[in-house]
């Protein structure tokens, strides 16, 4: 028991008990940012959307592509052999070795020779098989051959198969046009796709250790080209079409060549299935690296499909991961530079580079899906060149819904929402986006979105925000827009119902950025000199919408839509003035809002009972708002509320009560009601865990004993148990100095010892001199 010298008290005034409620509270029980879900995004390999027309076909024809045929000269002569070991003797006594063996066998037999007849034959060794090599130059013949057609037809059909055969049974480094002689001849036939695929991976290996010579002889890539070309048009299976871009991605082709090479790989790619061919085989590295010679302006088509591919191929982890790897976003965000250069220095520029960017910005969408990316978008100032796009290229609907895209998925990360803030003169750019397509509810959801995430923590933000003209006009008049699509239907029929989802994502903007007290205040402000009646009456406007909401919708049908509502209707009512029933908007609507929330008091959602009693929280600091609760019943419902097993809801609704207490009457009720015996329950089995909880429970039934001279209940109980709870040794102790945790909630205790002490003082006064006053 505490001996302590009795102090006379004066009972507090309504007002004084009205501020230790709210000192007593912390912050985030008034206001607090508005999370919501991220706009939902369908996955598709789909080229172009349908809202423009002119696009690119995504079905093409690869016959079109014509070669540039070299002159051919009106003789052929073999140049000069220095090398001593094709000497003419030499070159002699090979070819009758030759002729000897291709003569041994009829064309009929030489066509059916397989791999093992070979190997077998006559005992013939390895070495001895090597020397069977033509004795001049195979480029030398090959290319002669292309051009004057020197060599019988037959000759050279007995001995591409021999050369086959010598090609598929030893491993050995070949020529290009050898390789190409082999393909002539399996494509003249009904071959098999895994004979080709192997002959088509040797001759990328042949062209990687040929590379320059390749490159520059014209004859020798046009050979090579004309023949890959003729395979593609031969058969349509997609495995062959890989290996055959392994040829002309090792060649670094270029011009309309790179553009039929794009176009191979956006057919493959279409089709998730052939996603593994990728993962097999080096083709998405070697395209990257041969994407890094083109240029948005000089090779438009061949970008808009390359980057058409690498957008259906990113949705594939592992092949984004391969392409990042290799350099695909510093590749991207190069392109998307001079892009955005292009648009700077022209004011006219040709429609295929806005389909190039739509293919890369669809591209970068993926990518920013990942964050691990995220280090070197912010580091390369790639977020920057993003949002520089959106400005240059607003006017480009389907560009705008793709940044708007990346930007929403980007905005979830806290870092790249400052790099965002930072990056804007201010924020008149997303703004303009909004003002030019109301209706389209995919880009205003996302713009919406991306700014509610970067307002919940951005202070600088929120004021650009609320300072640019005519912001919030601008969302109350969208919020009215989607408001009546939604009430009309318009969207039932959608499986996902985007318009509402808007206006969770507007009210959402509004709730995050009355965080900032001068705004909120500003928000629900009576009008003066320096705050016009206009913006009086868009606080009206909002509260029309937010009530709208409440009375139509469902929370079983529309649950996040109506929390949000209730989030906004919390956060600006904390800065009302509740007094006066003539100051404010919140002051003349608080009746009104009082009976729409009533309303929902008693519903069997968890959470839409705690937003409601977070906002009772607020408006009960108005007498007329707690007669009105009195009077329907509104008390009851709250006390009831205390059965709750829910924390956060017997946090609320004991910040309600500790309101509603402040006036006699509702003492009464509250006492009629059992909430003391329920409080008193709540004190003692939860009292140690939620400090919060206890000092409102405290602060509840010093109310409630305020001016009278009994404790409604066995005053011994809640003073042991207060006892126990101001124990300040025995609770912390020695762990002060070593815990931060505990030091955290030795705080929070503070602030509870301060109410509860009090009320222990009252009852142990009570308890020493007037026991016979005790309520039994």
């Amino acid at each position: 028991m505490y001996n302590r010298e009795h102090a006379t008290k004066l009972p507090k005034t309504s007002s004084e008990i009205i501020s230790e409620a709210k000192a007593a509270l912390n912050p985030p029980l008034y206001i607090k940012p508005l999370t919501t879900n991220r706009p939902f995004t369908p996955r598709e390999r789909v080229f172009f959307c349908q809202r423009r027309t002119n696009r690119p076909p995504s079905a093409f024809k690869l016959q079109h592509v014509q070669f540039q045929e070299n002159k051919k000269t009106s003789c052929t002569k073999l140049p000069a052999l220095d090398n001593p070991k094709y000497s003419t003797a030499n070159s002699l006594d090979c070819k009758k070795e030759i002729k000897r063996q291709t003569h041994s066998s009829s064309a009929s037999t030489t066509r059916r020779r397989s791999n093992s007849d070979v190997a077998n034959n006559a005992n013939i060794s390895r070495k001895k098989m090597s020397s069977l090599s033509f004795p001049l130059s195979i480029d030398t013949l090959l290319k002669n051959h292309y051009e004057q057609n020197v060599y019988d037809h037959e000759y050279m059909s007995h001995e591409n198969e021999i050369n086959e055969a010598r090609a598929l049974c030893f491993d050995v480094d070949t020529d290009c046009l050898w390789i190409i002689s082999l393909i002539e001849t399996k494509m003249k036939k009904n071959f098999e796709t895994s004979e080709m695929c192997s002959l088509l991976n040797k001759l990328a290996m042949a062209i990687k250790r040929e590379n320059l010579s390749v490159i520059r002889d014209e004859n020798k890539k046009e050979t090579i080209l004309k023949t890959v070309f003729k395979l593609v048009n031969t058969s349509p299976d997609d495995d062959l079409t890989v290996h055959i871009l392994l040829v002309l991605l090792q060649m670094q082709v270029t011009g309309k060549y790179l553009a039929t090479v794009c176009k191979l790989i956006f057919k493959i790619s279409r089709l998730d299935k052939n996603d593994n061919l990728f993962l097999k085989t080096n083709v998405l590295t070697l395209f990257v690296d041969i994407l890094g010679l083109a240029t948005p302006r000089e090779d438009a088509e061949s970008l808009i499909y390359g980057y058409g591919a690498l957008k259906f191929l990113t949705m594939n982890p592992d092949l984004m991961e391969r392409a990042m790897n290799n350099g695909c976003l510093s590749l991207m965000l190069l392109h998307l530079k001079m892009i955005n250069l292009e648009r700077t220095e022209r004011q006219v520029l040709p429609e295929t580079i806005n389909h190039v960017l739509y293919q890369l910005t669809g591209t970068l969408r993926n990518v920013v899906n990942d964050r691990k990316f995220y280090v070197e978008l912010l580091s390369s100032g790639g977020l920057v060149t993003i949002y520089r796009a959106l400005e240059l290229f607003s006017g480009d609907i389907d560009v705008v819904t793709n940044i708007s895209r990346i930007l929403s998925i980007m905005s979830t990360d806290g870092k790249c929402c400052e790099a965002l803030v930072d990056c804007w003169s201010n924020v008149s750019v997303l703004m303009s986006i909004i003002d030019k397509y109301p209706g389209q509810e995919e880009i205003v959801v996302r713009i919406t979105y991306t700014l509610g995430n970067i307002l919940t923590n951005n202070e600088n933000a929120r004021h650009q925000l609320y300072e640019t003209h005519c912001s919030l006009g601008t969302f109350l008049n969208l919020m009215q827009l989607y408001l009546e699509k939604d009430l009309n239907n318009i969207s039932r029929d959608v499986k996902f119902n985007i318009v509402e989802d808007v206006l969770i994502k507007i009210i959402r903007v509004i709730v995050n950025m009355s965080i900032q007290p001068e705004i909120g205040a500003k928000l629900v402000k009576a009008a003066d000199d320096y705050h016009p009646v206009h913006k009086v009456k868009e606080c009206e406007q909002f509260l029309d919408s937010l009530l709208t909401i409440l009375r139509r919708k469902s929370i079983d049908e529309n649950e996040e839509l109506v929390l949000a509502a209730l989030a906004a209707l919390n956060n600006l009512s904390y800065y009302a003035d509740m007094s006066n029933p003539n100051h404010g908007p919140f002051g003349a609507r608080q009746l009104d809002i009082t009976h729409a929330l009533s309303l929902l008091l008693t519903t069997r959602n968890q959470f839409c009972k705690v937003e409601v009693a977070r906002v009772f929280g607020n408006l009960t600091r108005s007498a007329t708002v707690r007669d009105y609760l009195l009077e329907t019943s509104g008390l009851l419902a709250v006390t009831n509320c205390l059965d709750s097993g829910d924390k956060e809801l017997l946090v609320v609704c004991c910040g309600v009560l500790v309101n509603m207490t402040s006036d006699e009457n509702n003492r009464e009720a509250f006492k009629n009601y059992n909430g003391v015996s329920k409080m008193v329950n709540i004190l003692r089995s939860l009292g140690e865990h939620n400090w919060t909880l206890s000092a409102l429970i405290c602060q509840t039934l010093w109310n409630v004993c305020s001016g009278s001279d009994r404790f409604p209940g066995d005053p011994m109980v809640v003073l042991d148990t207060l006892v126990k709870l101001t124990d300040e040794e025995q609770l912390f102790g020695e762990l002060l100095s070593s815990n931060e945790e505990k030091v955290a909630e030795y705080k929070q205790w503070e602030d509870f010892a301060s109410v509860a002490t009090n009320l222990l003082e009252w009852l142990d006064e009570l308890l020493e001199g007037r026991f016979d006053n005790i309520e039994q």
